[in-house]
């Protein structure tokens, strides 16, 4: 059973949408840190957050990539 070049593309998509949050989130509470001077109180909690959000978005993409593959 062969996989398409398609769902090669979708798979290579899940990580980008997984990592992306975390990134994201990382650098918008450091640049708040240093206008609010909250060192390191908000980049922890968007961290944290980008984390939850990516490993959401990592379950829903995984679930409907195997539901792909199902059919």
């Amino acid at each position: 059973m062969a996989i398409e070049t398609g769902k090669y593309a979708r798979f290579a998509a899940i990580g980008a949408e997984f990592s992306s949050p975390i990134i994201a989130g990382a650098l918008v509470g450091h640049y708040l840190d240093l206008y609010f001077h909250t060192d390191p109180w908000l980049t922890l909690c968007l961290f944290l957050a980008g984390v939850f959000v990516g490993f959401y978005r990592l379950i829903r993409e995984l679930q409907a990539a195997q539901k792909a593959l199902d059919k």
